[in-house]
């Protein structure tokens, strides 16, 4: 399936939200619409109060008839003065990153919208209900914007501008998903400066997007650092899958082909993946799914954190870019029951990840979830079955109440060494995945890495056999940003006239003899030629977390030839940051070059950070600086027409 914006063919999957064209709408509207959205974050089911607003709701699901909201996205998550949640807006933006940054609204356009509607008020704007949005000072200028209360709102827009026409409601736990997107860090936010990088959308949620504290703020914002709003409509059979996407699955909507049009039963359910390619899951007979959640990248950047060494799903693959959560019911209490989840052939996951609490750990978070003989996923190539048990690991209530509440989550591909890169990075790696050209493929052995820098080509480390590499994280800005002093690049005149066209590394190595000296190489890219290698941590002479040179010395530091940089470790000593005889070596540090102060983007790169990192939510400091004078010339082509 595939939508077309501004001229521009996208796929509707990637969008991190999605709303679907209802198929029919009655001529006279005799009881209440109930409609489903799918966002990325979660379902957010509704009612729409067709007989208290009748024109209000044929305005509404005549945009959702034509199309006119494939493709938006929430624009505004609006905040009291003392941060109180407010409203969350949408219903009129659309972004399209091929026909401008989104930083100076270059590649946004508003929707084609139809006559104004009448006000129809009356109703409360209390929280959970969901409102129109209009022109100030003309109560009858709603058009295709509308708002959900994220409090009780009454007191001051059931009255203001002849008051806000509330037209539906969300209803279960759909507020959840609401509340999770309202708690997301807006641009303003992100860049607490002006002029904002984000222009008239200074209240747009951001997933990803990290502030200078942390990271560089990037200026490429891409469809999943949205939350885009694209899939609505009903779902007779309540699993939570919007009929019309189910309709669209293979064998005429019949994926399991079982006869039976999938979006007729209540134990199956099918819904695509962003390759537009469709995932079936299907229940024991006599068990019902519900509350389907389809979750995309949106979900996945907002619950990975790939700067902690201990988060196990942080460098893996997901191989069909998104997972899912439901809800299973018709189970004996304490009961268990079974979920085949059929995936397109060619997604062969080694591992399924679930995000959710376990039993003695109840804060969400991500954990192999394996059949242990009585719950976890067995996986047969693309097969995978869910082995569940009422208030077990993988229901995320943990409750024996005949209901499972499936733990969000993902088939994964884990590596198959232990350096936590994912196998297709190191299998490109040059050499035909052999970058150490030591006749074995990088992706097979633990003593050997290979990785994408951040700008795109391949960096690799290797020791000796009996040791181990892990945790590889690579930073662009303040190498440790939990240090209350934010000791980092900016501060430090060691590091004036460098430049480190890698950001700054860190990676472990264990497996090491307690004391014991360990080397490791480090191969650059080819255009790559370092005068130094820098390192941050404590020292046994100065405890406090600093940078220093790791000149070699005869025992510690590194030595230099060409692309090739060597780093001598010795167990507890200087270079390993722990400083403790511990049979681990920790480093983190940089290679660095000679500031190129003419800017030129050759070896020696600039004389600032690194534009781009690997991680799409990330990007270069110079990117700040730059977007900032970029806009004090740029003029608003865009005009936010409806607020509050």
């Amino acid at each position: 399936m595939r939508i077309t914006v501004a001229g521009i063919s996208l796929n509707r999957l990637f969008a991190a939200v999605g709303l679907l064209m209802v198929s029919t709408i009655p001529a006279l509207i005799s009881a209440n619409t109930l409609l489903r959205m799918q966002t990325d974050l979660g379902g957010v089911d509704i009612e729409l109060f067709d007989v208290d607003t009748p024109q209000t709701v044929i305005n509404f699901l005549n945009y959702v008839n034509d199309g006119a909201y494939e493709g938006t996205f929430i624009h505004r998550s609006a905040r009291l003065g003392d941060g109180t949640p407010f409203v969350l807006q949408m219903g009129g933006y659309i972004f399209n990153p091929l026909a401008g940054p989104f930083t100076n609204n270059s590649g946004i356009s508003h929707i084609a919208t139809d006559t104004p509607v009448v006000n129809e008020p009356g109703i409360s704007n209390l929280r959970g209900t969901i409102a129109m949005a209009k022109l100030s000072g003309d109560p009858d200028s709603a058009t295709s914007e509308f708002f959900f209360n994220l409090r009780d709102n009454s007191a001051t827009l059931d009255n203001q501008n002849g008051g806000f026409t509330v037209f539906g409601k969300v209803l279960g736990e759909g507020m959840e998903v609401i509340d999770s997107i309202a708690s997301l860090d807006r641009c303003m936010d992100i860049i607490p400066i002006s002029p904002r990088p984000c222009n008239n959308f200074p209240e747009t949620p951001l997933v990803g997007m990290q502030s200078p504290d942390n990271a560089v703020f990037s200026s490429s914002i891409q469809q999943f650092n949205l939350v885009n709003f694209v899939n609505i409509g009903t779902d007779i059979d309540s699993d939570g899958i919007i009929d019309t996407i189910e309709d669209a699955a293979p064998n005429n909507g019949d994926a399991n082909s079982d006869g039976v049009r999938d979006s007729e039963q209540a134990g199956t359910a099918s819904f695509p993946i962003p390759s537009g390619e469709y995932v079936v899951a299907e229940t024991e007979s006599g068990v019902s799914l519900s509350s389907t959640d389809v979750l995309g990248l949106t979900f996945l950047l907002t619950t990975i954190d790939h700067a902690d060494p201990n988060n196990p799903i942080a460098m893996l693959e997901f191989p069909v870019q998104s997972g899912f959560g439901s809800r299973l019911s018709g189970i004996a209490t304490g009961g268990s029951t079974t979920l085949e989840i059929i995936l397109p052939s060619d997604k062969l996951p080694n591992s399924y990840f679930n995000y959710g609490p376990e039993s003695g750990n109840p804060s969400p978070h991500w954990y192999e979830f394996l059949f242990d003989g009585e719950t976890g996923a067995e996986i047969n190539g693309n097969i995978i079955i869910l082995h569940l048990v009422d208030g077990k690991r993988g229901d995320s209530d943990l409750a024996a109440d005949g209901v499972i509440t499936l733990s969000r989550g993902a088939p994964v591909v884990k590596p198959g060494d232990a350096d936590g890169v994912s196998d297709t990075i190191e299998n490109a790696a040059p050499n035909n995945g052999d970058a150490n050209n030591d006749g074995i493929l990088d992706s097979t052995q633990d003593n050997v890495v290979s990785f994408l820098g951040l700008r795109n080509d391949y960096l690799t480390l290797s020791t000796k056999d009996t040791f181990k590499i892990h945790s590889i994280r690579q930073f662009v800005y303040d190498l440790e940003p939990s240090d209350p002093d934010k000791t980092g690049y900016e501060n430090s005149g060691i590091l004036e006239g460098l430049n480190f066209p890698n950001g700054f590394l860190s990676f472990e190595v264990g497996n090491v003899n307690p004391g014991g000296s360990v080397t490791v190489n480090l191969l650059l890219p080819a255009n790559q030629t370092p005068v130094t290698y820098m390192e941050y941590g404590p020292t046994p002479d100065n405890p406090v977390n600093h940078w220093y040179e790791f000149g070699f010395d005869g025992e510690t530091g590194a030595e230099i030839n060409g692309n090739l940089v060597t780093l001598h470790f010795v167990d507890g000593q200087r270079g390993d940051s722990d400083l403790v005889v511990n049979g681990v070596i920790v480093d983190p540090g940089a290679p660095a070059q000679k500031a190129n102060i003419s800017g030129s983007s050759g070896g020696g790169g600039g004389c600032s950070l690194i534009g781009q990192s690997r991680n799409p939510a990330q990007a270069g400091a110079w990117w700040i600086i730059f977007s900032l004078i970029l806009l004090l010339r740029l003029k608003s082509v865009v005009r936010v027409r409806s607020h509050l």
